[in-house]
């Protein structure tokens, strides 16, 4: 019968282009059809509930991405319990930060922000997506590893905080490098680094936040598969010997430079150590910024 991959999160966003992507291969590989389906709603938990209520028979799977690690940290009244009702598979690709700034900022490295900021603390602005978004989270972690502040100007979506950015209403926003990278190779914003482990094929001109001083800094977002608690080992093992043979195929590789991802793969128990990982730092960066939902 058909596999299900449900999507917690919009048509069009990166977890939805990696679900595709496997999805693909997946037909291709065992003839059997495949459904990426999206489920939207409650920052992916619509979505992730329906996958933890689902017979673990490997026929329904979800492809989600760091937020399903973020969202419990920010608000503990999820309808899941994020490491019991799942289990991991794989971590298909990593999308990197993009720290991006207005032309007219003067300040061309990280080093030269954290200065300019720390002499105007509380001064400047950055725009987010929202409270508790990627990008504010990325920020807050940021200013706290270098110990300034800065202003945080929430938006309802990412593409209405860039125009704000780009008309420099907003001087400062932390983006995913799928989203972001557009604007600063159309030389509407200066990226001053990227979260990724090394420089991206996408941009090659701009260094990694360890080139740039700041090693201690990892905003990197994971986008991976998980099944219902319970899925057989077996199965799970299946699944993914299959995805880490797609992120190793050449023109999966060229895709997702194309997309400023890097691929990922590994094993089951590196994935759930990475969600856990994440969990404990974002509710680390919630708590001590004193981050409050919505």
């Amino acid at each position: 019968k058909p596999i299900r991959i449900v999507v917690p999160f919009g048509a069009g966003g990166s977890a939805d282009t990696m679900a595709r992507l496997v999805g693909q291969r997946f037909t291709e590989s065992w003839g059997q059809p495949v459904v990426v389906e999206n489920r939207t709603g409650a920052a992916g938990m619509i979505g992730a509930e329906f996958v933890a209520r689902a017979a673990p028979d490997g026929y329904t799977l979800m492809v989600t991405s760091g937020a399903f690690s973020s969202t419990p940290a920010l608000n503990p009244n999820v309808p899941v319990d994020i490491f019991r009702d799942f289990t991991p598979v794989v971590n298909i690709s990593n999308t990197a930060t993009i720290i991006n700034v207005h032309p007219s900022l003067p300040v061309k490295s990280i080093k030269e922000l954290v200065a300019f900021a720390r002499q105007r603390p509380g001064q400047i602005s950055y725009a987010t997506a929202g409270v508790g978004s990627t990008g504010h989270l990325a920020t807050e972690l940021f200013l706290a590893t270098t110990g300034t502040r800065m202003l945080h100007v929430p938006y309802k979506a990412n593409p209405i905080a860039v125009i704000d950015v780009i008309a420099g209403h907003v001087p400062v926003m932390f983006d995913l490098v799928l989203t972001g990278a557009p604007h600063v190779r159309a030389g509407k914003l200066r990226a001053l680094a990227v979260t990724s482990s090394k420089r991206l094929p996408l941009l090659p001109d701009v260094p990694t936040v360890t080139e740039a001083g700041l090693p201690a800094f990892d905003a990197n977002v994971w986008l991976g598969m998980m099944g219902p608690a319970a899925l057989p080992r077996d199965i799970v093992m299946r699944l993914n010997g299959e995805v880490n043979r797609i992120v190793a195929l050449p023109d999966i590789v060229r895709r997702f430079n194309e997309l400023g991802v890097e691929p990922a793969g590994g094993t089951p128990e590196a994935f759930a150590a990475l969600h856990k990982a994440d969990f404990a730092k974002w509710q680390k960066v919630v708590r001590e910024a004193r981050i409050k939902p919505e």
